[in-house]
């Protein structure tokens, strides 16, 4: 045989080869299995739970999207392309103990709790405003440290206590819990007292938090609190209008003449709602739903089958 023609068989040969090498890698199961694993692994439908008190039930929220649940619900379904029942279960003004009080009772909550596939809650700041409103007088700083501790462990132990139902009823889900902030910061950016209570109750509820598979922390706390005036240099300004506002001092007087008698657009944190100082706007909630939804891309055993 010439060699031309044997450069010609051996060139038919080596692609008959190849096709045939193409169509058992093809037909191969391990690689169906590849190609198709992900799309065959999604949820069509996602169930989430939320649990909470005002901040879960979307107090503030002049746009009434429903808070963060809305706007989370309305996320995950735009860019995960999966269908999101949602069960709010916030209600404002709950302790954690209330929040527990009120899942132990209702067997509606329960069976939701069980059937969800993420969970999120919003607790603790009102565990700390009643231990703050009980003790904003006191001005002896190691008096308001030894009544904080005692009320830190307390409330770490009734935060256990919750998220051991909350686990009874469902092993697996993800629990994604967010952090309080300090509502009046811009106003009291002087005063260490509060913050430091505030990093405190947070510092706690993340060494609960350990405790528990699959608990994931939405730390909202600095975002929240400091709002729009992020350098430095905003919060050197801030902490010297706030002394000469309020002279170091914290109290009942000080609190109505900064914030409560204040017009009500006058808010200094972006974040916050007019009305009331305090809860989230629909700023405010936009921020806890990036958040929230940050933590789930990172954890994403609620999108899977």
């Amino acid at each position: 045989m010439k060699l031309k023609n044997l450069s010609k068989v051996i060139g038919v040969a080596l692609l008959v080869v190849l096709i045939i090498l193409a169509v058992v890698t093809y037909w191969h199961p391990g690689a169906r299995t590849t190609v198709s694993s992900t799309p065959n692994n999604k949820r069509s439908v996602v169930r989430v739970v939320a649990l909470g008190d005002s901040l879960t039930e979307g107090v503030g929220d002049h746009q009434k999207q429903g808070g963060y649940t809305g706007r989370l619900k309305t996320m995950i379904h735009e860019k995960d392309h999966v269908r999101v029942i949602m069960h709010n279960y916030g209600k404002s003004g709950d302790r954690s103990d209330q929040i527990e009080q009120r899942l132990t009772a209702s067997r509606k909550m329960q069976r939701q709790v069980k059937k969800a596939q993420a969970i999120t809650m919003t607790v603790g700041g009102n565990d700390l405003l009643q231990t703050l409103t009980k003790n904003v007088t006191i001005n002896q700083q190691s008096k308001l440290n030894h009544q904080l501790d005692s009320a830190e462990t307390a409330y770490q132990k009734r935060l256990r206590s919750l998220l051991t139902v909350v686990r009874e009823l469902n092993p697996d889900a993800p629990i994604y819990l967010y952090t309080i902030y300090n509502p009046i910061y811009v106003y009291f950016a002087n005063l260490n007292q509060i913050t430091e209570a505030v990093d405190d109750w947070n510092a706690k509820t993340i060494a609960t938090a350990t405790g528990f598979d699959h608990l994931y922390m939405v730390n909202i706390s600095r975002a929240m609190s400091v709002g729009q005036f992020k350098s430095a240099t905003q919060q050197a300004k801030l902490k010297r209008d706030a002394q000469k506002a309020n002279d170091g001092k914290l109290s009942a007087q000080s609190f109505q003449t900064q914030i409560l008698a204040s017009d009500s657009s006058d808010e200094l944190n972006d974040y916050l709602s007019n009305e009331d100082h305090f809860h989230p706007n629909a700023k405010g909630y936009r921020l806890m739903t990036r958040y929230a939804y940050r933590q789930m891309q990172a954890h994403q055993q609620w999108l899977l089958k």
